[in-house]
């Protein structure tokens, strides 16, 4: 898909750096797929926060058999 927007070249050019990435649509492709990854993985914290595991060392021991 092509897009026409406005991007800070001072940001563009230090992610370029940074990542060592040398395409613009890459450095942007990859900062899309980075934010998704870190709200998924902020969603699966929250998920799992919910859930309450009351194992012990000795319980996990006892269940191993």
């Amino acid at each position: 898909m092509k897009i026409t927007t406005h991007i800070d070249e001072k940001l563009l050019k230090q992610a370029k750096q940074k990542t060592g990435i040398v395409s613009q649509r890459e450095v942007l492709e990859t900062g899309l797929r980075n934010l998704l990854a870190e709200i998924q993985r902020k969603s699966f914290v929250k998920d799992f926060d919910k859930f309450r595991l009351d194992l012990t060392a000795k319980s996990l021991k006892e269940s191993r058999g």
